[in-house]
């Protein structure tokens, strides 16, 4: 698994990670991303911070990608090369790029 955190020691950087969560090779989480600025230079020099939760019973599959900001809900699983950048509800399975649910688990 692969973490970047640029700030370790700030909340707004924080990775959260619940109870009985699977995190299956080469996934990287990171809490740390940039605004989108002029044509001059995209990529703000300023970085900006954002933490991810995974919430308890989670499967996160190979290859996944969490970007800032994301909360994964309580049971979700996460499939193998997807790109999550927008919350994911509870008891769900999220695939694709960008991750999609694609059908509902029972709790």
């Amino acid at each position: 698994m692969l973490f970047h955190v640029t700030e370790p020691k700030s909340e707004k950087a924080k990775i959260t990670i619940g109870d009985n969560v699977f995190i299956a090779p080469r996934v990287l989480i990171t809490t740390a991303t940039h605004n989108i600025e002029s044509s001059f230079q995209r990529a703000s020099s300023k970085t900006v911070h954002k933490p991810v939760k995974i919430d308890d019973g989670c499967w996160i599959g190979a290859n996944v990608t969490i970007l800032p900001g994301v909360h994964i809900g309580k049971g979700c699983v996460i499939g193998a090369g997807a790109v999550v950048n927008k919350d994911c509800e509870p008891n769900g399975v999220y695939v694709g790029v960008p991750a999609k649910r694609i059908k509902d688990l029972k709790e």
